[in-house]
């Protein structure tokens, strides 16, 4: 890390400078930084590449973004001037989405959402399907179905599983099947260049000796050298072209028939829609070698140049106990439709801004219990200031020049924390501090009859935390505006009908509790008031049934001191309420 970090500072003041760290000595012009010597990271590792990161030139976004080529934050540039492409590893269709694959693809999202919504960005971003694989080939055989017919079931349910989500879908999502054409002409490419070989088993092999460079992004283990490669020239190439086995599907090709390796599929398709030069590629940590390391050498190889993609970033492990990752193969996976029968895709989202994108992530009831109050929070000032903006809710006068100065600072901070490699914990945070110091304001008790109110502060607030939190960060959080869009399927009638209710069910809550104007002005012993009360019990009731009524209708209700307001709910529940779900959600 730190010599990563000398490296960075030397390419940013852009001189010539020789810095010696123990046995490695490093030369830094303006436009490259190239090692003469291999560097030792930890016992039997080296990094074999003669060049490194290269920092690109292009057009500044005023992101600092953490890459993972370099192992240290730098400006994020794009070759194009407000134009980001994007290619991220897609599913591999042969099983259910788990909620470690929720995660991964929820926080790119939000990370995508940032760069277009609150950078300006024209993100084109392409996510690759794995439909032709081992594991496919091995699912299908035992189905006993071709398997065209596990790939089209899966990856239908992946894509709805991201929708429901709220994933944005992506520009392109080419399939491997449908590049094969592509693919081998990539090979061939590389193939032609005398980077690559065919081996005795009949498959093509990537050749990293031949190569050079190889170890770019991840230290290597040095002993590999030392062992029997079997077939291959080394035990660090890997296959652009697997000969097909008897019974297994295959296409022509000039090696004989087979089907694509692993890692030339994401290459291929990458190179063939975005072309030459890549902005950022992305995926979970446990892609950074050997599959992106595989990526970066195969394309450098095919274009002839030292750098393919500029920006590479990786996503942390959602871990189920402690720190056991989630995965198919420990049997601990819960799949999205097991997580939205027991949470809200509000909660699901929110629990993934809570942890960086770099991070491994702990999923525990605690952790989405958290996630759930921050919800709660959030939703019940929205309605209580959608409340007060229509007038149901009375407080004292607002402190205006407050409210306005943390706006000012909120929206400061939250993009200031999410041009910080895209920190959405500090700026939950900010938009957190801002929603406090708003309940305060509403839940000040006004000691005067005075009818002042700052409608337009508190607009100015719910706007921006509608817009960051449901634009940006794909939170829905619906509120008494919504309204107008029902008002038209009902002829415009459903704010005065619910007015109505509204003040009717607040004029028996009041006779029920002895607080309407008749009460006011008889003179009773306590004795009296409490028979009183008691008989009236069932009104109050009566106004509980209403409001749990309404709700599952999507229309909630809720009761301050001395008025009641109403708003859209966040889910229409058809039957039932879900306590577990935050009561109306959150």
């Amino acid at each position: 890390m730190g010599i990563a970090r000398c490296l960075w500072c030397c390419a940013l003041r852009q001189t010539s400078a020789i810095v010696s760290h123990g046995q490695m000595r490093i030369p830094v012009t303006r436009h490259f930084i190239k090692s003469f010597q291999p560097f030792r990271l930890g016992l039997g590792k080296r990094w074999l590449s003669s060049t490194s990161w290269i920092p690109p030139d292009g057009s500044d976004t005023g992101v600092m973004i953490y890459n993972s080529a370099c192992k240290v934050k730098v400006p994020l540039k794009t070759v194009h001037p407000g134009l980001l492409t994007w290619y991220s590893c897609g599913p591999t269709v042969y099983d259910s989405a788990h909620i470690g694959h929720a995660l991964c693809y929820v926080k790119f999202d939000i990370i995508r959402r940032i760069l277009s919504r609150m950078f300006d960005l024209n993100v084109v971003m392409v996510v690759g399907v794995t439909d032709i694989d081992d594991k496919i080939i091995k699912r299908a055989r035992e189905l006993n179905v071709k398997p065209k017919e596990i790939t089209e079931l899966y990856e239908q349910e992946f894509f709805g599983d991201m929708d429901r989500l709220r994933v944005l879908r992506p520009s392109l999502a080419p399939r491997v099947t449908e590049h094969v054409p592509h693919i081998i002409s990539f090979t061939q490419e590389i193939f032609d260049r005398k980077l690559a070989y065919l081996a005795s088993d009949g498959s093509v092999y990537f050749d990293t000796k031949a190569y050079g460079r190889y170890g770019k992004m991840s230290p290597l283990d040095e002993s590999l050298d030392m062992r029997d490669a079997g077939i291959k020239k080394s035990l660090r190439d890997f296959a652009l072209w697997k000969r097909a086995k008897p019974g297994e599907v295959y296409w022509d090709s000039p090696w004989g028939r087979g089907r694509p390796g692993w890692h030339i599929e994401c290459s291929a398709m990458a190179c063939h829609i975005l072309g030459t030069r890549l902005d950022l590629h992305s995926g979970g940590s446990d892609l950074l070698f050997p599959h992106h390391e595989n990526e970066e050498a195969q394309c450098c190889a095919y274009h002839g140049s030292h750098q393919w993609c500029n920006y590479w970033i990786h996503c942390g492990h959602l871990h189920t106990k402690g720190t056991e990752k989630m995965s198919k193969s420990l049997y601990n996976t819960i799949s999205v439709e097991a997580l939205l029968e027991q949470h809200s895709v509000n909660a699901f989202r929110l629990f993934c801004l809570l942890s960086h994108y770099r991070n491994n992530v702990e999923y525990t009831p605690a952790s989405m219990a958290q996630a759930k109050a921050h919800l709660r929070s959030i939703r019940s000032f929205l309605h209580d200031a959608y409340a007060y903006i229509n007038g149901q809710l009375k407080c004292a006068p607002l402190s205006e020049a407050a409210l306005k100065q943390k706006l000012v600072e909120t929206r400061f901070k939250v993009k200031k924390s999410l041009a910080d490699d895209f920190d959405t914990i500090r700026a939950l945070d900010a938009v957190l501090d801002l929603v406090n110091l708003g309940n305060k304001e509403l839940r000040t008790k006004s000691q005067s009859t005075s009818l002042a109110r700052s409608a337009g502060t508190m607009v100015s607030i719910c706007s921006y935390i509608h817009y960051l939190m449901e634009d940006v960060f794909g939170i829905h959080f619906p509120g008494v505006s919504d309204a107008a869009n029902l008002s038209l399927e009902s002829g415009g009638r459903l704010s005065r009908v619910m007015n109505s209710v509204v003040s009717l069910r607040q004029q028996v809550r009041s006779f029920a509790l002895l607080q309407d104007e008749a009460s006011s002005q008889q003179v009773l012993t306590p004795e009296e008031k409490k028979v009183k009360r008691k008989e009236r019990v069932p009104l109050l009731q009566a106004c509980d049934n209403l409001r749990t009524e309404l709700l599952k209708t999507g229309l909630q209700l809720k009761d301050h001191h001395g008025s009641t307001s109403w708003s859209v709910a966040e889910e229409s529940v058809i039957s039932g309420i879900d306590q577990t779900k935050e009561d109306t959600e959150c």
